[in-house]
């Protein structure tokens, strides 16, 4: 069901197709917590019937799928709220202009076939609060064919700071923004996994002129003397290319990595790198999912971890939606403090 309203979404762009994806995002969620339920009351059965008990079938069923309906609406509500994760961040090799910066790091909003402007104003609001010396996006920034976005572009050219606005692409982005074609190719292209044209394409043109923002590539930019640079590892010879762009990148000044994909951890810390940002997991928005995926990628699915010397922050997103009840994490930007060591 949930391929099936993602490829409606994608293939017609319109209303009914939009919401047929987002009612299966529901759906998905919905029908996985009514499963664990039905796990649950027939061990809770099988345990009556093994100590012989006589208890009536409705005083196990009704809490158990009571309990699992619960959880679904508390995690509508959780993807409603966006809230501030703050991290600290030595900068004692850095340079001495940058004690006390703040940076601010969002991604995966998926702005398109799930989120619209509503929940665009939610997060450049959230950002203005703070006040960020640089704000940076991890990439996703939307999530559909060209028309579905365009409301929210005026909504996130508001997002400004003193430093500027650094941005990556994510997998999401570079399939329905950078592609040639029509979305029915689209799809076809990324389930084949073939590899992408190099070059912009109307879509990712337009949203380049839109946001007055520096988009990275495998490329790098110096700001007061700290190097930012960003990745694009979407395909197997992307993948290539993104180690030999670290291997090749120069950090005698201290630099801040940028990769949407929690991956090229080694290689980034093998190259000198400080500071690795990324998203891409969502830590793991639905239960059991969050415990499953950081078996797999090793506790590095969320939050700050350390690879030889380097600091790897993964963020859970910021993609509030209505559409996509979040049973496990919260939705967040990520507020990067910039402190000296006393």
């Amino acid at each position: 069901m949930l391929i099936f309203g993602r490829d409606a979404a994608f293939l017609k762009e319109g209303k009914a197709a939009r919401t047929v994806y987002r009612l299966s995002m529901l759906s998905f969620v919905l029908i996985l917590n009514l499963f664990m339920a039905s796990v649950i009351h027939l061990l809770i059965r099988g345990i009556i019937a093994l100590g012989s008990w006589n208890v009536a079938g409705s005083v196990t069923l009704v809490p158990v799928f009571s309990a699992a309906l619960l959880i679904v609406a508390a995690g509508i509500l959780n993807a409603r709220n966006l809230r501030v994760r703050r991290i600290v961040f030595d900068t004692s090799v850095f340079p001495e202009t940058w004690r006390n910066r703040c940076i601010v790091f969002f991604s995966d909003t998926h702005y398109g076939t799930l989120n619209g402007p509503g929940m665009a104003e939610i997060l450049v609001r959230k950002i203005e609060s703070l006040n960020p010396d640089l704000i940076i996006c991890g990439g996703d920034l939307f999530d559909g064919p060209k028309g579905m976005f365009d409301a929210t572009l005026d909504i996130l050219t508001r997002l400004q700071a003193p430093l500027g606005v650094l941005t990556v692409l994510g997998n999401h982005d570079y399939y329905y923004l950078s592609r040639p074609g029509s979305s029915r190719n689209l799809l076809k292209r990324q389930r084949n996994r073939e590899e992408m044209p190099m070059g912009e394409e109307t879509c990712l043109a337009t949203v380049k002129r839109a946001l007055p923002w520096r988009f990275l590539e495998n490329e790098s930019i110096t700001i007061d003397n700290v190097i930012f640079a960003g990745l694009r590892p979407f395909s197997i010879k992307d993948e290539k290319m993104a180690v030999k762009f670290l291997s090749g990148l120069d950090t005698e000044k201290p630099t801040i990595l940028i990769n949407h994909k929690p991956q090229q951890i080694e290689e980034a810390a093998k190259a000198g790198i400080r500071l690795q940002l990324s998203g891409h997991t969502h830590g793991g928005p639905v239960f059991p999912m969050n415990i499953i995926m950081k078996r797999m990628l090793k506790g590095r699915h969320f939050g700050t971890s350390q690879q030889d010397g380097m600091i790897l922050d993964t963020s859970s997103g910021s993609g509030i939606s209505l559409w996509y009840p979040r049973t496990a994490g919260r939705h967040e930007v990520v507020v990067v403090e910039m402190s000296k060591k006393s």
